[in-house]
């Protein structure tokens, strides 16, 4: 479990409502909505460098025959009986099934994103898009491969994921693992770490075994690579400071916040004309008093936003995140300036978590080498080996091996 400090962050930033539909059925606020189209978004353009992919949304109901066509054992998903529809329908169920019949319907050697939620049993306690019963945004990508092309393939899904997981500022690796190989001949699972250093998946990523290749009918290689709202999650868990959520510029609805009044026209002038470019500007009049001043720079940082400019008598100043400091700039920002300042906000970002990462798992003697004779002998529970392999001498034996991440399954 983790503690639940992110969640009133996400509450603060109005991503989610406080309370819920119900276990595991969190509440969405228009602020959360939209920084999930833009996750969305930011992994379809990680996918644009290979592919041209297609995004669909399944229908909410699948019959349950279909369903049990592909998953005979299947304990994880809610059915129920609609007689009006004619018999047994699984509801929000993996969207695989769907999206091969898609793919042999349609055609086309790009993958098929599909978007929407998963609805999912839920033994245990819920904590808001880090694991829940209604998983949303759930984002699964189906691709239809030839034989000899699917771990090249593999490897250019791997590189969009690992993309958007830099545009968030989270550290990640691959690890290839034998754990789920009836469901996945090949199984590489993406993993970050919680601040705390403690690893947590975030990805998956399989070529499907030929059982459920072949109940698929797919007629060739499947891969089936997915993610959810728990990247969401991790963000808030990492990306915080004293003023709340830090959103990466990329989820950040509001790039730039702008304190200016009607008596800042210089100000003004010059964050509307960058507002016409790519940096996405928002400009808020504080109101002549210094205490209403404060209190709506304190909305902003609460909402995520990474810069706040505002002009004062000295001339005019900026507010940084993570932590929070403020300083004097020496004139008024162009849109170079603000794009070089976003993108020391990231780095920011993205170093401070990297550096979790390296402390929780290669510090603490999680991420360590071993040859291939040390790691046969059992003494030790290896997860997986990194993928790509990274090549080292044995940390027991000194023989030459590879980097391989201990311990046993984890969420």
């Amino acid at each position: 479990m983790i503690a639940d400090a992110y969640l009133r962050t996400l509450e603060d930033a109005r991503f989610v409502l406080p309370g819920s539909y119900g276990r595991g059925i969190p509440v969405w606020q228009d602020a959360g909505l939209r920084a999930a189209r833009r996750l969305v978004s930011a992994f379809e353009s990680a996918l644009g460098q290979w592919w041209s992919p297609r995004t669909v949304e399944h229908p909410f109901l699948m019959p349950a025959a279909e369903y049990q066509q592909v998953f005979d054992d299947y304990t994880n998903v809610y059915e129920t009986v609609v007689p009006e529809a004619g018999g047994s329908f699984v509801l929000a169920p993996d969207n695989m099934p769907a999206s091969v019949g898609w793919l042999r319907e349609h055609g086309g050697e790009d993958p098929l994103v599909a978007v929407g939620g998963l609805l999912r049993m839920l033994p245990g306690g819920a904590q808001p898009l880090f694991r829940d019963r209604h998983i949303w945004p759930a984002v699964q990508v189906t691709h239809l491969v030839g034989e000899q092309d699917a771990l090249d393939e593999l490897e250019s899904h791997r590189a969009a994921l690992t993309r958007l997981h830099e545009l968030l500022c989270l550290p990640v690796m691959t690890v290839s693992t034998g754990s789920l190989a009836s469901y996945g001949r090949t199984t590489w699972l993406m993993v970050s770490c919680l601040p705390d250093g403690r690893p947590t998946v975030t990805a998956t990523l399989y070529v499907m075994s030929g059982h459920y290749r072949d109940r698929l009918l797919a007629g060739r290689e499947v891969i089936d690579v997915g993610f959810t709202g728990k990247l969401l999650a991790l963000v808030a868990l990492h990306h915080r400071d004293a003023s709340g959520l830090v959103l990466p510029s990329v989820l950040a609805d509001t790039q730039v916040g702008v304190l200016a009044g009607a008596e800042d026209r210089r100000l003004r002038e010059r964050c509307a004309q960058q507002a016409r470019g790519d940096i996405r500007v928002r400009t808020v009049d504080p109101g002549p008093r210094q205490s209403t001043r404060r209190r709506a720079e304190r909305r902003l940082l609460r909402e995520g936003v990474p810069l706040v400019v505002g002009e004062r008598p000295g001339g005019p100043r900026v507010a940084r995140r993570h932590p929070l400091r403020r300083a004097d700039l020496p004139a008024l920002p162009d849109p170079g300036t603000l794009r070089g300042e976003l993108a020391a906000h990231d780095d920011r970002l993205g170093r401070t978590a990297a550096d979790r990462f390296a402390a929780g798992l290669r510090e603490a003697g999680r991420l360590v080498a071993r040859c291939g004779g040390c790691a046969a002998t059992g003494k030790e529970e290896i997860f997986g080996r990194t993928v790509p392999e990274v090549s080292a001498r044995c940390g027991t034996c000194g023989a030459p091996g590879s980097e391989v991440l201990l311990g046993g399954r984890f969420y």
